[in-house]
């Protein structure tokens, strides 16, 4: 990442560098006078390409989004829906075969559909997309 903000600087710096050069000739062939480019200008000039450079290879989060694709909040849990009573799986006690089993168990008819499924998993928050236990990777998992 270092040799690349260099890189980027080195090639800012000579972009500077022209482009003065070029106003130089142009203002020189107008009025006969020369402008310079003082080392504030150029420092400007590159301090602007770095937060340019930045924004574009680490663009600020602006909100939260579910982990899970949009469409499924437009899914409605059935009639009469409760959220199941589950603990979180703590990495200690017991396995997660069982965690997994009792918590496909504990959805009810809603495991059945991977919308409604993935919304009642808010223990996974923030994970990537293929950790999601759709239906299928429970029972394939539980085997």
């Amino acid at each position: 990442m270092q040799k690349k903000l260099a890189e980027k600087e080195a090639k800012i710096a000579n972009l500077a560098t022209r482009l003065g050069n070029r106003e130089r000739e142009k203002t020189n062939e107008a009025s006969g006078t020369e402008t310079v480019v003082t080392p504030q200008d150029i420092k400007e000039l590159i301090a602007q390409g770095i937060k340019e450079y930045q924004a574009v290879v680490s663009p600020p989060v602006l909100e939260y989004r579910n982990p899970y694709p949009t469409h499924y909040d437009s899914v409605p849990f059935p009639k009469g829906y409760q959220k199941p009573n589950f603990e979180k799986f703590d990495g200690i006690n017991g396995s997660h075969h069982e965690h997994l089993a009792y918590f496909y168990l504990a959805c009810g008819e809603t495991a059945l559909n991977n919308a409604l499924f993935i919304r009642q998993c808010s223990l996974l928050r923030g994970q990537p997309s293929h950790v999601y236990p759709t239906p299928a990777r429970v029972t394939a998992h539980l085997g």
